[in-house]
């Protein structure tokens, strides 16, 4: 059952964060940062813990955990002198009371699901407006020099996702066709950012899963 906590859901199985029923969109990496944090609660985990559980092989440096940080408050809205939900201590605790969200998390029939499909993972894209590009806070990340900072725009109004181009340096595909206006984006049609390839991936009716696709994470 998902989690709640303020105004927020944390769905583990479906690895989704909710904010009023409207997607949060976060990293992999930030969405394994959140759940290990509520997950551990109340604990406070070293910065060594959270490298072995969510970088685990991967050299990082502290730098890089204390982005993910940032970005997570900033998606949570926490400030780091008066938290509600994220701590630091000698590491990090999660510090929000968290309940079971026994609200109605499922689609109702005739819903679709929309879900950008990295190399490390995938992010929901719920209703709206969502931000591909190399950083800044509420942007789905695409780590690549050939990225820009907001390089790319996703609208999804249920059963439809149209890609707008926002100026970027290198420039944004739809299959083989070039983004100079908005174009209509359908389930399974790869997106080329710069040198970058996602996919986008739909589902509907509860009738496909939503498991993260095995072969694409690290």
């Amino acid at each position: 059952m998902p989690l709640r906590f303020g105004p927020f859901s944390l769905d583990l199985e479906q690895r989704r964060l909710m904010r009023d029923a409207t997607d949060v969109p976060l990293t992999p990496k930030c969405f394994d940062l959140l759940a290990l944090l509520v997950v551990r609660r109340p604990a406070a985990l070293s910065k060594d813990d959270i490298f072995r559980a969510v970088w685990k092989d991967t050299s990082v440096s502290e730098n890089t955990l204390a982005a993910a940080i940032r970005d997570l408050r900033d998606a949570l809205e926490d400030k780091a002198r008066e938290p509600r939900f994220i701590r630091t201590a000698y590491g990090y605790a999660f510090i929000g009371n968290v309940v079971e969200d026994t609200r109605q998390q499922g689609r109702v029939q005739g819903q679709t699901e929309w879900r950008l499909i990295l190399a490390d993972g995938d992010v929901p894209l719920g209703p709206g407006e969502h931000i591909l590009g190399r950083g800044g806070a509420g942007v789905i990340v695409i780590d690549s020099p050939t990225v820009s900072r907001h390089h790319a725009r996703l609208t999804v109004r249920d059963r439809q996702m149209t890609c707008e181009d926002l100026g970027s340096k290198n420039g944004t595909w739809v299959g083989t066709t070039p983004v100079t206006t908005p174009v209509d984006v359908t389930d399974g049609a790869e997106i080329r950012l710069g040198s970058v390839v996602v996919t986008v991936r739909q589902y509907g009716d509860g009738s496909q899963s939503t498991e993260t696709v095995e072969d694409r994470r690290r």
